[in-house]
């Protein structure tokens, strides 16, 4: 019998395999259990058709389940994630990276793991290292591990830089406190997510803004940010696919800082009132 689908937010064209909602829980297994723990790695993408099942394949030498959720792709490249071996749930149309991870995140849960993986379908995370994060995985059960790229690799563009830079300052800004000197990467989407606590957070943000304000919105609410440096791969320019929109985007982000940041200003009203772990 197939797994039945976690029915947790309405979809706008009716999301097949799982779904979410902030204000519903997804069982999962508590990440204070040794004996819970069980990590997949979720791989978001949108026409990564040439890359994908490299991805995937190297996923899978680590020996963990490798989920997909293809976000509307029209090149094929969940049917290459299929072909590859990866477990695919499908959005029909393109709904954006943060959708694609709250679809990843309630379809693991409802899989039976505690922690997800989450690496770029473009290769740009060298799937390989994921043995050293699930090393602090099984140290800090209850911590977000976010990956730190070497920014001095080759090919890493400018922009990527100065973007990092920015959206790097922006978290600190908001959440200085809390990060207690932790500097984590607020741009890279090589990550390990603690599912319990991620799916509990309520998140509003959809997009590309997504990553950003997790991390905010985590440390806000108790649960440990670490940074662990990994290694980062930048194709040259003339292959290099990337579907983050200059103007949009970046207005997005600034959008969901402004936000964030009132948050702060006005904190002892309208901070979060519930920690999902204890001081």
């Amino acid at each position: 019998m197939p797994p039945r689908c976690v029915v947790l937010f309405a979809p706008p064209a009716g999301v097949v395999g799982a779904c979410y909602d902030p204000a519903v829980s997804a069982p999962v297994p508590s990440a204070a259990s040794p004996d819970a723990r069980r990590a997949c790695v979720l791989v978001p993408t949108f026409n990564n058709h040439a890359t994908i099942a490299d991805v995937i394949v190297r996923a899978a030498a680590t020996g963990l389940p490798v989920l997909v959720v293809d976000d509307g792709s029209t090149d094929g490249s969940g049917d290459r994630a299929r072909e590859a071996g990866a477990d695919v749930i499908t959005h029909p149309a393109n709904l954006g990276k943060g959708r694609a991870l709250l679809t990843g995140w309630a379809a693991a849960a409802e899989r039976g793991f505690s922690h997800a993986v989450t690496v770029d379908a473009d290769a740009q995370h060298p799937p390989e290292e994921i043995p050293a994060l699930l090393e602090t995985m099984t140290a800090e059960p209850d911590a977000l591990i976010v990956g730190c790229r070497d920014m001095t690799s080759e090919n890493v563009p400018r922009s990527s830089r100065i973007g990092r830079a920015t959206s790097d300052f922006m978290l600190w800004a908001a959440a200085s406190h809390e990060l207690r000197g932790e500097r984590p990467d607020s741009q890279c989407g090589f990550r390990i997510y603690p599912l319990k606590h991620v799916l509990a957070l309520g998140m509003t943000g959809r997009r590309y803004e997504f990553e950003m304000e997790i991390l905010v919105r985590a440390a806000w609410q108790g649960v440990p940010l670490r940074a662990r440096p990994i290694r980062v791969h930048y194709p040259n320019p003339e292959e290099r696919v990337s579907h983050f929109r200059k103007w949009r985007d970046n207005a997005r982000i600034v959008g969901i800082y402004t936000r964030l940041m009132l948050i702060r200003l006005f904190w002892p009203v309208a901070r979060p009132r519930r920690r999902l772990l204890p001081r």
